[in-house]
């Protein structure tokens, strides 16, 4: 009987299935400075019923914070409680357990906003999928996975009236985490605000280039200018397209896909060889394919959405316990199966949200 990998291949279907659904239930971080209740450090909420029954454990401002994430429809709601006299850092400590979901302060400094940016490029760097939220940050984030809200005055619909845009934090949150990776976040409604701060469309375009996340009033709702994260340094590896919050939350959720499923179904089963590498890498090619068919749009079908042995990464690894291995051709390195380790990479197009129009008319 051939060897197979029946869990890894069913395990990737279920997998691109549900990718849209899972995308649009994402989980918010919320990080709240109260002293009502001490009795625990996180509590959970996925409906707005039991943010309404928890009334005596908060204070109202922190409450009416945690209603507010639930406006956009987030999946779950973690409150990670402090004691007033707690530090940011107590906060992310307790925030260290989590490998996923968008996290943000109901109300922070500028420095404890820039604190937190520095410690979600340092979760991501650990390969967590964690984003977040910032406000007048210390300094510009200039990173994929923290949003700049740069817009200074919000107006909500319920009566609290004009607010500093850091109230506004918790709700953009829940937005963020309830969008999904077909319609993204790009000219959302924000449906509990009536307006935010009048800027022309050039200062408010001058702030996206430095990478500021606006609102923007249209026509008696306020909705999201470009969703847009703050990176604004690019490299080879870092394109335009880095830019955008759909890409990285589609990019986050593959590389999820792959890292859970390798993990669950392969570490540990199968010995390191080619041809146990090369049945991991079709599973992963299937997974792909079905994200870019008719019913999930994700990939784009006529991109060739693939993954590979990295020859070269594989050959410098070999080289640097054999010199020999200098001389290998590619067909050499990829039978060569390097002790414990896979090195693979892959290729692929991620379909992004129709946005912009150019639309000229001639006429007879």
């Amino acid at each position: 009987m051939s060897v197979q990998l029946p869990n890894i291949d069913i395990t990737f279907k279920q997998l691109a299935s549900s990718f849209v659904e899972r995308s649009e239930r994402g989980n918010v971080l919320l990080i709240l400075n109260d002293d009502t209740d001490k009795t625990f450090n996180t509590r959970d909420y996925s409906i707005i019923t039991d943010v309404t029954a928890d009334v005596e454990k908060y204070m109202p401002s922190n409450l009416q914070y945690i209603k507010d994430t639930m406006v956009g429809l987030p999946n779950k709601v973690t409150v990670i409680r402090i004691d007033t006299t707690a530090t940011l850092a107590d906060a992310l400590a307790v925030a260290s357990g989590y490998s996923t979901g968008w996290i943000g302060i109901a109300e922070g400094t500028p420095e404890e906003q820039g604190e937190l940016s520095t410690w979600i490029k340092q979760q991501r760097i650990l390969k967590k999928t964690i984003k977040g939220v910032v406000y007048n940050p210390s300094e510009a984030p200039d990173s994929e996975a923290v949003v700049n809200l740069g817009t200074d005055k919000v107006i909500f619909s319920d009566g609290r009236g004009q607010q500093t845009g850091d109230k506004f934090i918790s709700s953009l949150l829940g937005f963020l985490a309830g969008c999904n990776v077909v319609k993204g976040s790009t000219w959302l409604e924000m449906t509990n605000l009536t307006s935010v701060t009048a800027m022309s469309d050039a200062d408010i375009n001058t702030a996206l280039q430095a990478g500021k996340f606006m609102l923007k009033n249209d026509e008696g709702k306020v909705r999201i200018g470009a969703g847009i994260n703050s990176l604004t340094t690019l490299e080879t590896d870092k394109t335009e397209d880095f830019k955008y919050i759909e890409i990285i939350e589609t990019q986050d959720l593959i590389l999820d896909d792959i890292r859970k499923t390798y993990k669950n179904e392969f570490i540990g089963k199968y010995r390191n060889k080619t041809d146990n590498q090369m049945l991991f890498i079709s599973s992963v090619n299937v997974y792909f394919k079905n994200l870019a068919n008719s019913d999930s749009e994700i990939l784009d079908s006529n991109y060739d959405n693939t993954s590979y042995i990295d020859t070269v990464a594989q050959k410098d690894a070999w080289i640097a316990i054999n010199p020999d291995a200098k001389d290998w051709n590619e067909a050499k390195v990829k039978s060569m199966a390097y002790k414990r380790q896979l090195f693979l990479a892959g290729n692929i197009k991620i379909l992004q949200s129709m946005t912009d129009l150019s639309f000229n008319i001639k006429m007879a």
